[in-house]
């Protein structure tokens, strides 16, 4: 039987030789599959234009609002860059989070999407306020001019920097499903097959779960940045000759780094396809030369992102792509002695061993001494996590973020859906191809699968390799009947010619090939040539029936196809279309329906913030569990006392010392620290939902709130029943002030000045509040400086919280190898329940 590439052309060599199309038969050619090209065109153009479309829903039903938490503070830091400028960016020390120490901003964060954001808003800002009908509107049949932007009006002009950070993940969501389509069409070599990853990327829920409009998030911009630098980096060993290509892919790598802390994954992917290559016999000049390019110019450019830094030569986790890098070095200095001194493949082969050998025990030696010195910075929680054979981490913060969970089979039937068992039959079309790229969604699908397991928020990652594989089988096949079109008319199209590349010895190429010899007679048996010569010369004598046979089974297999396929399908866009529905709700808001069948908005949380911004001094501070923190200093313009980000454990452990102490208690620590004091309640009674974390963590710095014997906080429980702990504690009292007898906040210590209209958010005014201890810490001669005039200025905890800062335990976690600090009994705990059970620790 001839053989086939992956769009479906013959490389079957007596057809070649024999074969020569007529001039007409090539004009023929040449117009089918122009016709081919140009639906393909189409079908990508409307994916990425269904991936914008499909993210509007959010801003249809709630305006150009920011989602959730962390995006109002990346869009803080936006606007802050916009007014500002770069260099007031990466100087500014922000006092209006986690007061009274305050935070560096530019040098805390992934930059790359807030740059990005304000080019955007820069350059809108060059045309005029104008709409345009797009060319051709008029013939545009009417029921599909709901599907283009603005209905076929295209709207150009300045925009806010607000609007433009709701509207960067739909744009970038459609620059992701464009490189999806050029990494698909490079590693699978079929067109048809990059087509159809594309329109699945477009609108497979685990990648709508970042990119709805205003989930202004790092990974929104970051999956773009990840696909474009595997697509740049296949592309660089596509052929010896193809190395240049490694200059994009490390510029693309160096955007990914400026943008998400993920970049440990396209760092360590990119390396461990070098290495497999290596392994599969693949070793050349041009892969020697890509990767090296890459790494040294990928890594340099990651140094210039402050809080990247020198982490890609002394992070624990960068290490595997720096042991590949000097592999590659020592197998060249390998080859180039040889090339000096010539010798047999075997004596090749144990020089090269003794090499590495050698090269080895000394590295190993350097390192060891390095670690005694603390060069390497140590594992955090997170990708600590990801290589545990347990799912709790031992840091009470972390496992109590539910996308920092395992995930489960729900999820995976959630977010990739049907695509994922397309994805499985497309790991069997991995193979044929000729480009070294070919294992590189084997191992995405590999490495991909693995970190999601341990991470459901990783999911986000598994998006791009299941759209990819699941194009795979469509595609291919696809193409290949297309072909089978063409070849009835036009005949085979000769294929293109391989490129001979010089055999290897000493490596893992003659192993390769010695055990081809070996199992190639056993595998490829004289029964099975004798009938794909019988085949190819039925091609060869009788090439009529030979296409009209093709082309019967090409129909017979569209038609079924077809058939098959659309139930499916449309199960699929409508699943998708109802994640696209629930992820457009922006947190602050929600759809609720009345008794009356009436919808309506319900955004209580939103207005709740900006009754602060509108009814509160400047200056205040509002204290609140530290998710809310972002939502605070973006909405209502005030100083919190933390922020979203989980940088400062014994921070956040002091506000959940606050929140679960008795009220008394409370309002001891709260008068020095905050004016204003907010609580999410109402039915969903999101605080005491979440409340046992508060407790929790706070006892793994003040192991008094709970004691050394409950370090889980068992005690300190609202459902079914409120403890008697949690009864006394101000959380509880906040929620249900005045809603249950007997329940209410002392009005000498608080005053409740805000209920929302549907009381799920309550505000309080704390009362007495320490005016000394507010002064002391606004006073800029208390905060401690790096350097003489420096702007990075920490600030301080007032005088009169000395006593309970004395009493907190430095939180050690278990990645803190470095240092020898006793651990929390939370960490003990979770590490005896795992090694008696030998599975996760129930806590």
């Amino acid at each position: 039987m001839a053989k086939v590439d992956a769009d479906g052309n013959d490389t079957s060599a007596e057809s070649e030789a024999k074969f020569q199309p007529s001039l007409l038969q090539k004009l023929l050619r040449l117009l089918l599959s122009f016709v081919s090209a140009s639906l393909k065109f189409l079908i990508l153009a409307g994916s990425c234009l269904w991936a914008y479309r499909i993210r509007q829903i959010s801003v249809q039903k709630y305006g150009y609002l920011i989602h959730e938490f962390d995006p109002w503070f990346n869009t803080r830091a936006t606007k802050y860059l916009a007014k500002h400028g770069w260099h007031a960016f990466f100087h500014w020390y922000d006092y209006m989070s986690w007061y009274p120490l305050g935070r560096p901003i530019g040098t805390t964060i992934y930059p790359g999407m807030q740059i990005l954001s304000v080019w955007i808003w820069q350059f809108l800002k060059l045309f005029p306020k104008k709409t345009v009908d797009m060319p051709g509107r008029d013939l545009i049949p009417a029921n599909w001019l709901p599907m283009l932007p603005g209905h076929g009006q295209l709207s150009m002009g300045p925009m806010s920097v607000n609007d433009v950070c709701v509207m960067v993940p739909a744009w970038l969501a459609s620059v992701a499903t464009f490189s999806i389509f050029l990494l698909t069409w490079e590693v699978s070599e079929s067109s048809g097959a990059a087509v159809c990853a594309a329109l699945v990327m477009s609108i497979i829920p685990a990648h709508l779960m970042r990119s709805m409009t205003g989930e202004f998030d790092n990974e929104c911009v970051a999956m773009a940045a990840f696909c474009t630098a595997f697509w740049l980096w296949c592309r660089s060993i596509r052929h010896s000759s193809s190395w240049p290509w490694a200059l994009p892919a490390a510029l693309a790598y160096a955007s990914a780094v400026a943008t998400w802390g993920g970049y440990i994954f396209v760092n360590n992917l990119i390396a461990l396809h070098a290495a497999v290559l290596v392994g599969l016999g693949k070793y050349g000049t041009g892969l020697y030369r890509a990767y090296s390019i890459w790494y040294v110019l990928g890594s340099a450019c990651a140094t210039l992102v402050p809080v990247v830094g020198l982490m890609p030569i002394r992070s624990i986790e960068q290490m595997p792509s720096m042991a590949v890098f000097m592999g590659f070095q020592v197998l060249e200095l390998c080859d180039l002695w040889r090339k000096r001194r010539p010798m047999s493949g075997l004596r090749f082969f144990f020089f090269r061993v003794s090499v590495f050998v050698t090269i080895g025990v000394v590295t190993c030696a350097v390192c060891w001494v390095l670690l005694q010195f603390n060069y390497f910075s140590p594992w955090s929680s997170r990708i600590r996590g990801l290589f545990l054979k347990h799912r709790k981490t031992g840091n009470p913060l972390v496992d109590s973020v539910a996308e920092h969970q395992a995930a489960n089979e729900q999820a995976y039937d959630m977010y990739l859906s049907t695509p994922r068992y397309f994805a499985c039959a497309g790991l069997f079309f991995c193979w044929h191809q000729r480009t070294p790229a070919k294992i590189f969604p084997v191992l995405f699908a590999a490495v991909a699968y693995h970190f999601s397991l341990k991470m459901s928020r990783l999911i986000i990652i598994c998006g791009p390799i299941v759209s990819i594989l699941a194009g795979y089988p469509l595609g291919i096949v696809f193409d290949w009947c297309i072909e089978q079109c063409k070849r009835l008319v036009c005949g085979p199209l000769p294929s293109l010619p391989e490129e001979d590349l010089p055999k290897r010895t000493g490596g893992m190429g003659s192993i390769y090939r010695l055990l081809n010899k070996i199992v190639k007679p056993v595998t490829y048996t004289d029964e099975l040539r004798s009938v794909e010569d019988v085949m190819g010369h039925f091609a060869f004598r009788l090439p009529l029936l030979d296409r009209i046979t093709r082309l019967a089974l090409a129909s017979l297999i569209l038609s079924t196809a077809w058939r098959e396929m659309q139930d499916p399908w449309e199960k699929f866009v409508s699943l998708c279309y109802q994640h696209a529905d629930s992820l457009a709700g922006p947190g602050l808001a929600y759809e609720a329906r009345l008794r009356n069948g009436q919808t309506i908005i319900v955004d209580d949380y939103y207005q709740g913030y900006k009754w602060i911004e509108r009814n509160t001094p400047s200056d205040s501070r509002v204290l609140a569990w530290w998710d809310y923190g972002y939502q605070i200093t973006g909405i209502a313009k005030r100083t919190s006392v933390a922020d979203g980000n989980t940088w400062n454990h014994e921070h956040i452990a002091t506000i959940g010392r606050i929140l679960s102490n008795p009220v008394k208690k409370a309002h001891n620590i709260m008068k020095h620290l905050a004016d204003y004091v907010l609580v999410w309640a109402g039915e969903r009674e999101t605080d005491l939902r979440i409340s046992a974390h508060f407790a929790r963590i706070g006892n793994s710095v003040f192991p008094d709130i709970c004691g050394p014997a409950d370090p889980t906080c068992s005690k300190y429980a609202a459902y079914p029943s409120p403890t008697p702990m949690m009864r006394a504690s101000f959380v509880y009292n906040a929620v249900k002030h005045n809603l249950v007898d007997g329940v209410r906040l002392d009005p000498k210590l608080f005053k409740e000045v805000h209920t929302t209209k549907h009381g799920l958010m309550r505000i309080y005014q704390v009362l007495n509040v320490s005016n000394e201890s507010k002064a002391w810490v606004a006073d800029p001669a208390n905060r401690i400086c790096d350097a003489p005039g420096s702007w990075y200025c920490v600030g301080q905890y007032p005088p009169k919280l000395k006593k309970l800062i004395s009493k907190r335990k430095n939180f050690s976690q278990l990645e803190d190898f470095n240092r020898q600090v006793e651990k929390s009994d939370y960490t003990r705990l979770v590490e005896k329940q795992q090694a008696e059970s030998g599975r996760d620790a129930d806590v």
